[in-house]
């Protein structure tokens, strides 16, 4: 069997995250700048005297004193957030590490330091005198602080968390110290230490909190999200959880909660479906025939979505008489050529590719939940393998064969009573029953669409 694989976070790429924190950042209230700090740019800090005596007492192995503190929280911290590094933001972080920690030789000066950093970032995510992609910056540097032993700082953790559960922090912010909670926990993953499951478990209960976030609590894009790497991450814990997976029960219930919401994201219910199989597999007790149930229906929104992009071009193109076919649509230019010059006439596809790369990851990650889910079953266990092999061979041919007659295939396999006839389809007459043309819906009327 041919495979496709989709890497857990496809969805959740570094550029994704950047446009969402704008995106949320700009329908955000402004806010007034804080008072500039004397060096403008990044590179003249990095170039001053100041910072030259700062890196040779403490390479030294001095102490870190008042005025190491001063130079760190008054000139270092708000390079984040000054109009002259905003091209930079992520290269002003790296380098503001790089100067600032690197260079401290010893262990006490060296925490003294980086919780000097963690408090003050910790404010600057809450700061109403700075902007927002300023906070944002602060708090995605507060996620990637270093011990001096190159792990992520713990002495942060538990600053991330409160950011994140604070209802009164800006979502974009929060979604920022989000993302470092994440880097944590793949840290966890990868860590052979002794008290990764405490550091594990103290995780749990923001998770917890984010899956159960009432609707109004943030913007849908924002809430989608956090609830998506949420479930994410709570997947991740499973494994690093081991024998204590019971700590993520809470987590279980939030994700059945959000799959039987049909008003919810159907990419968020499939995540739900995805931390559930999972779930099962580390032997938390689930309701898993309603689950394969859900699952099952998540199949068909998932193709009904898709098919009615479809089905709403074609409306569009006959009652408008225009077609964007070869104009960003689904296909390319009408009219072809054969191997002998002939004009021929293209395959029609109204489905931009883009789309169907998404329902394959859909039917794909469907199908493998439900294989893992079907391990728990006593009963029906082949048949639900069966189904899922099959799910899944579509998602693959979304994938190898992005057409609109793929779809439709699909489409008539799992839902065929979605199917729309097409126009020139010959339409059964009930001969003892005239239908009068005026009244009578056209093949694509919107009436006959599902």
């Amino acid at each position: 069997m041919k495979h496709v694989l989709f890497k857990k976070n496809s969805l959740f790429s570094t550029r994704f995250v950047g446009g969402l924190l704008l995106s949320l950042a700009f329908h955000s209230g402004s806010v007034c700048a804080q008072n500039e700090p004397r060096y403008n740019r990044i590179a003249s800090l990095e170039s001053s005297n100041e910072m030259k005596s700062y890196q040779k007492d403490l390479r030294s192995g001095a102490s870190f004193a008042e005025k190491h503190q001063r130079l760190l929280l008054n000139e270092g911290l708000p390079q984040l957030f000054i109009d002259g590094n905003r091209l930079d933001r992520a290269g002003v972080r790296q380098r503001l590490e790089k100067i600032f920690f690197d260079s401290i030789a010893d262990s006490t000066a060296y925490k003294k330091a980086t919780d000097s950093a963690v408090t003050q970032l910790s404010a600057l995510a809450r700061s109403e005198q700075i902007s927002i992609n300023g906070s944002i910056n602060a708090v995605l540097f507060l996620g990637e602080l270093k011990d001096k032993q190159g792990r992520l700082l713990t002495t942060a953790t538990e600053p991330l968390s409160e950011i994140i559960s604070d209802d009164s922090v800006t979502p974009a912010v929060r979604i920022a110290a989000l993302a470092g909670l994440g880097k944590r926990i793949q840290e966890l993953g990868a860590s052979s230490g002794e008290n990764k499951q405490v550091e594990a478990a103290t995780i749990v209960p923001t998770l917890n909190k984010i899956l159960s976030l009432p609707v109004k609590s943030l913007p849908p894009i924002g809430r989608d999200w956090m609830q998506g790497r949420a479930l994410e991450y709570s997947s991740n814990l499973l494994s690093i959880l081991g024998d204590k997976s019971q700590e993520l029960d809470g987590a279980v219930k939030s994700a059945i909660t959000i799959l039987k919401d049909s008003n919810r994201a159907i990419d968020l219910r499939i995540r739900t479906v995805v931390f559930l199989s999972y779930s099962a597999n580390a032997g938390i007790t689930l309701p898993t025939d309603e689950i394969l149930t859900a699952a099952d229906e998540l199949v068909k929104n998932s193709l009904r979505d898709v098919y009615g992009i479809i089905q709403d071009k074609k409306f569009e193109e006959e009652i408008t008489g225009l077609s964007d076919m070869g104009m960003g649509g689904g296909g390319p230019e009408m009219m072809g050529y054969d191997a002998m010059g002939m004009p021929v006439e293209n395959e029609r596809n109204y489905l931009p590719i883009t789309y169907f790369v998404r329902a394959s990851w859909r039917l794909v990650t469907l199908a493998d939940s439900m294989t893992r889910l079907a391990q728990q079953l006593d009963s029906d266990k082949e048949q639900y393998e069966d189904r899922a092999k099959l799910i899944r061979s579509y998602g693959v041919k979304f994938y190898e064969e992005p057409k609109d007659a793929s779809l439709t295939s699909a489409v008539e396999t799992f839902d065929p009573e979605s199917i729309v006839p097409e126009a020139n389809d010959p339409e059964s007459k009930d001969p003892g029953k005239e239908t009068d043309p005026e009244t009578t819906p056209k093949k694509l009327s919107p009436f006959k669409l599902r």
